[in-house]
């Protein structure tokens, strides 16, 4: 079985250029003109209009690090409009602003976030539910166990893609319309403080005095520190406003919309699990609230995983991190690129263009099985209405054949990556035919280190896997901050949302 990414689209308003663009070269013209005018009349500021001009015609065709230059304008502008507030250093903990149990104290867009309280079916399982108050959103997170694809055989390979392709059509159009807006898959690794392996081989040991077994434990002793182990984290999002019915119906109260979501996160969780994906529940707030502060605090994940192993008693503390310590004590964007966070620096990657050739189910393994760094690689996904879906397609097609029109007449070739654009969105059209859901996306990898040296070095080898696997990654050059929340966090962030007309 292969697979076929499509390209992402270069297709603007007219002839590929956006409207942002022809405003600016536009502009840049009138500048020109205004130069010829005033040369006409020996004014001496003729030269900087025309300096003017060229510069709007240049930043209107021009493109850097593969975005245009209208592209990053609002980037810039945003960031040095951050660094000018200083609300580029962010402080939490003891000098955060909430202290109350319901508050997280987390930096940006998710300060927002407050803990919702939900019990489960039975009355005792707690589910951490986030709230975000502004965008009318609850989050929850599903803990997973991948089993291994690669040494599979091909018919079990394909069984559980097609199992696998039935989720995500439940997760698109049954729970679309029943409030869901987005979900992500967080896959990190992080460093096996308690080395399973070596306690493998000390609990289930038989002879302790043979040559094999002080082999195999001089072994797992010497690859502790490498060691790691993989989590991972279906993160789901619902909109608060399109259940507004149900949740009126159920009192209107936080319990309300908890009741509410508790009825959806059941029928997810048996979906998945029908797909042959082992499930571990929804995280407690605790246990969501542990992912989270150890992706912010890497050096406290020995603590948290040992809070994990101790047996419950009396004065000991419970598993996991209280939910309101769940934000960093300290975080700060340094530069363009690095995102310092309490004991960690990271960077986030943006995966802007996927394999162009056709791949097999398992591309993403040497991302996943050659890295030793501490890194977390979400797919975060967003579900379009068929409807919408429809329109899109028929307006993209349209707006093709118009540009294809143009250029005969301007006598204007075409090139080989527009005919490989319009193939995609007629497949793209067929599938949606047969009945497939849509969806938008974005692949993200962030990668943690414990200094700006490490850093560098572990970006440079996983965008070295990435480019062998066929992908084309970028730094999110002033974002990492927003970036590392969606790509290090399993909160399902990272994709605008999607208004109107437009897919």
């Amino acid at each position: 079985m292969k697979f076929e990414f499509p390209p992402r689209s270069s297709r603007g308003a007219v002839l590929g250029f956006t409207w942002s663009q022809i405003g600016m070269v536009v502009a840049g013209l009138i500048a020109s003109v205004v130069g010829l005018n005033l040369l006409a009349v020996s004014k001496p500021a003729a030269a900087g209009m025309f300096a003017l001009g060229l510069l709007l015609i240049n930043f209107g065709l021009l493109r850097f690090k593969g975005r245009r230059i209208t592209e990053w304008t609002p980037v810039v502008i945003a960031a040095l409009i951050q660094r000018r507030t200083r609300q580029h250093h962010y402080r939490g903990g003891p000098h955060g602003a909430n202290t109350v149990g319901e508050h997280l104290d987390l930096p940006g867009p998710a300060a927002a976030y407050r803990w919702l309280p939900a019990v489960a079916a039975d009355g005792t399982t707690e589910i951490g539910l986030l709230h975000h108050r502004k965008e009318r959103t609850v989050t929850a997170a599903l803990l997973c166990f991948g089993a291994n694809l690669i040494l599979a055989d091909s018919d079990v390979q394909t069984q559980r893609l097609t199992d696998w392709a039935q989720v995500l059509n439940i997760l698109g159009s049954e729970y679309a319309d029943a409030g869901l807006v987005r979900w992500s898959a967080t896959a990190r690794a992080v460093p096996d403080s308690g080395n399973r392996a070596q306690r493998f081989l000390i609990h289930r040991a038989v002879d302790t005095t043979s040559a094999a077994y002080e082999s195999l434990a001089e072994l797992t002793a010497a690859a502790a520190p490498a060691a790691q182990r993989h989590e991972i984290h279906l993160a789901v999002v619902f909109d608060v406003a399109k259940l507004s019915g149900e949740i009126a119906d159920a009192g209107g109260t936080d319990t309300a919309i908890a009741t509410v979501i508790l009825d959806r996160l059941t029928g997810i969780e048996a979906a998945v699990a029908e797909a042959g994906v082992t499930t571990g529940g929804w995280l407690s707030p605790r246990a969501y609230a542990a992912v989270i502060r150890t992706q912010f605090d890497p050096d406290d994940q020995e603590v948290v995983d040992l809070r994990s192993s101790t047996p419950p008693g009396i004065g000991r503390t419970p598993a996991g991190v209280a939910p309101r310590l769940a934000g960093p004590v300290a975080a700060r964007t340094l530069g363009w690129h690095t995102y310092q966070h309490d004991s960690g620096y990271s960077r986030t990657l943006w995966v802007a263009q996927m394999p162009r050739q056709q791949v097999p189910p398992t591309w993403l393994t040497p991302l996943y099985m050659r890295t030793t760094c501490r890194r977390a690689v979400t797919l975060v996904a967003q579900p379009v209405p068929a409807q919408l879906a429809a329109l899109a397609t028929r307006r993209e097609k349209v707006a093709r054949a118009g540009d294809d029109l143009t250029k005969r007449k301007l006598r204007l070739v075409q090139t080989a990556a527009e005919r490989e654009e319009a193939r995609a969105v007629e497949q793209i059209d067929a599938e949606q035919a047969r009945g497939h859901v849509r969806y938008r996306y974005a692949l993200l990898v962030t990668v943690t280190a414990a200094s700006e040296k490490d850093l560098d070095r572990d970006v440079r080898a996983v965008k070295r896997i990435l480019s062998r696997s066929g992908c084309e990654a970028v730094s999110l050059a002033g974002e990492q901050d927003q970036g590392f929340l969606a790509g290090a966090l399993p909160l399902a962030r990272g994709l605008k949302p999607m208004r109107g007309w437009f897919a």
